[in-house]
């Protein structure tokens, strides 16, 4: 018979099948994906060096299988030369070793001939249907249609094809929830991991697969079947692992990923937004990688990336929009498109009259000049302005740095950010010649009466700016940060998870209530035995109805995105929740459902439940 041996570069793997007959090896050579196809030279020449190609020679079919593919010819040691030959071809060093995972051919039926497998359709042809497209359901396509192709073409050995079956069978009565099992090429995941180019995307998926085998472990229904599978899936992959190690190993991986990714719905990065930059640039520079990694791990290129956001905003700001501003102004006519006030300059707003009016009167002015949205300079002393309510946009509060000189507060005329409530009267008197002894009994009053409303220090004298910039529709927009503040108290966490499982406690209740007395006058009208208990399944976020629903009538309930219950009936609650889910928002849907004999039934409970759940509550 004939070897075909077979090295995946990816996986680091070879594995080798003996005592195939040349129609076996045709079958194999079509259904087997490679990228280099290796002839060794025995099949080429005899023992009296004449040209072979197999049992039929030039013309048989294994001649035109390879003939018009690309393939080498190579000697020596089939194995080892082939694996040299890889190591070659991708540049691994001598040192990388590959593991055999060659399943032992004992015990175990042969390989279908090409003439069944064509027959069945496991190998495309023209004209023939493929039985497994017959058989499978029409979402069961990609890798688990790959393997069950595999299992046809290679029949497993009888214990593992034993193993299998009963895997079956526990599937077909299980009635919880199963998890999504999501598939994944491990050729791919390993050459991603190897190059360190795994982004989050396989990272998340990843940590499906391991959330998914924990889940079933924890799930005493689903736990013998987890176990039972240990064994088809050390055929598969020539690994042996012994199951609490699994386990422990799904574990730690899991919570490894957690800790340095976030899932699809979870995120604490946002992306930077300032008022002056079109949200559109944030989203170009940003999008692609926040919310992917957890913070504590890029802290650094984080911070960097805020302080870069907001020095563009400030520069932009600054230099860019009043240049913008005053060109507009130029061009419109009276200094404006709509005449509207433009410049605005304002010194010792209200001074003259009765403080607290006047500075009632000079916050109305300050509120219409920002809503005019003109750009202007107002100075004031009247420090009760700044505990106005003022309904204002634009406002940025400047006041007149000061430095100490000789125990004397000096300006260094230079505008600081901030609120000032002080100012340098008494210094000024003193310029201005005013004896000390007035000026000492000014302060004397002034400490005894004021101290109390808060004394800032003489740092810096008050000169409060109002800034706007000016556009084209004669609307003010802000071109400086406001430094206002919004305080909000801690509000308490709840454990949202606990939560849902109330509610849904609290639904099935009702559901059992309501629908309990109608499935015993069904019984008792067909002359049948009393009903069991309802038993309502919870199908959580990605998790999927398990097999014994297939063609079983049900009614499920599902709680939307906005709150409100959607009650439906279906014949096939699979491919239902699959098109609930492809819904906007309704990804992770989670699904209330109990089984019911017949679709009339069903839809006799649908109207029901949709009458009567709203009197429990929902």
């Amino acid at each position: 018979g004939y070897c075909m041996s077979l090295v995946i570069e990816t996986m680091k793997t070879y594995s080798s099948e003996d005592g195939l007959t040349e129609e076996a090896l045709v079958t194999k050579l079509r259904t087997c994906q490679y990228h280099h196809l290796f002839l060794h030279t025995s099949l080429r020449n005899n023992s009296s060096g004449t040209c072979r190609w197999g049992e039929f020679g030039e013309g048989g079919r294994l001649w035109g299988e390879c003939n018009p593919r690309h393939f080498e010819w190579f000697d020596g040691k089939p194995l080892d030369n082939l694996i040299s030959k890889v190591k070659e071809l991708y540049g691994l060093d001598d040192e990388v070793t590959f593991r055999n995972v060659t399943i032992s051919s004992e015990n175990r039926p042969h390989p279908l001939t090409l003439g069944t497998a064509t027959q069945i359709g496991a190998i495309p042809t023209e004209g023939i249907p493929c039985l497994l497209k017959v058989l499978l359901p029409s979402n069961c396509a990609g890798l688990p249609a790959l393997y069950m192709r595999d299992l046809l073409l290679n029949p497993p050995a009888y214990e593992t094809a034993s193993t299998i079956q009963a895997i079956c069978r526990l599937m077909s009565n299980v009635t919880c929830a199963i998890p999504d099992f999501t598939c994944f090429p491990p050729a791919k995941l390993v050459k991603l991991l190897e190059t360190r180019e795994a982004n989050h995307i396989e990272f998340c998926r990843m940590k499906n697969v391991l959330d998914e085998i924990l889940q079933m472990h924890k799930n005493c229904k689903l736990n013998n079947i987890l176990k039972l599978l240990m064994d088809p899936a050390s055929v598969a992959t020539g690994l042996k692992i012994d199951y609490d190690t699994f386990v422990n190993e799904c574990e730690w991986a899991s919570s490894r990923v957690d800790e340095m990714i976030f899932l699809e719905s979870e995120s604490d990065q946002k992306i930077s937004s300032y008022p002056i930059i079109p949200n559109g640039f944030f989203e170009d520079m940003e999008f692609s990688w926040k919310g992917r990694v957890k913070r504590i791990h890029i802290e650094e290129s984080c911070t960097e990336v805020e302080r870069a956001a907001e020095a563009l905003s400030l520069a932009v700001t600054e230099d860019f929009v009043p240049i913008i501003s005053r060109i507009r102004a130029t061009n419109a006519p009276l200094g404006g498109p709509k005449g509207e006030i433009l410049y605005v300059l304002i010194d010792e707003i209200c001074r003259g009259t009765e403080t607290a009016k006047g500075t009632c009167i000079a916050g109305s002015i300050i509120e219409a000049l920002d809503k005019a949205g003109c750009l202007g300079i107002v100075s004031t002393h009247l420090h009760g302005i700044f505990d106005l309510p003022l309904d204002t946009q634009n406002i940025v509060y400047k006041a007149m740095g000061t430095v100490s000189a000789e125990g004397r507060t000096v300006p260094t005329w230079k505008l600081i950010s901030g609120i000032c409530r002080e100012s340098l009267a008494f210094e000024t008197a003193k310029n201005e010649g005013i004896s000390e002894a007035i000026i000492q009994r000014a302060e004397d009053l002034y400490l005894s009466n004021y101290a109390k409303e808060g004394i800032s220090g003489k740092e810096t004298t008050d000169l409060n700016f109002f800034v706007s910039s000016h556009n084209g529709n004669g609307t003010g927009k802000s071109n400086l940060k406001s430094n206002g503040v919004i305080v909000k108290a801690d509000q308490p966490k709840t454990e949202t998870t606990s939560k849902t499982g109330v509610l849904w406690k609290k639904l099935e209740r009702a559901i059992t209530k309501i629908c309990q007395k109608k499935l015993i006058e069904f019984h008792r009208d067909k002359n049948t035995l009393t009903p069991a208990e309802i038993q309502c399944v919870l199908i959580d976020a990605r998790e999927k109805p398990p097999p014994s629903t297939i063609g079983a009538s049900s009614v499920y309930v599902i709680l939307r995105p906005d709150g409100k219950f959607y009650v439906g009936q279906t014949d096939d609650l699979d491919g239902r929740v699959q098109s609930h889910r492809l819904k906007e928002g309704m990804r992770d849907a989670a699904f209330l459902y109990l089984m019911v004999p017949g679709k009339s039934l069903a839809c006799q409970l649908e109207t029901l439940l949709i009458n009567r759940l709203p009197d429990h509550g929902f």
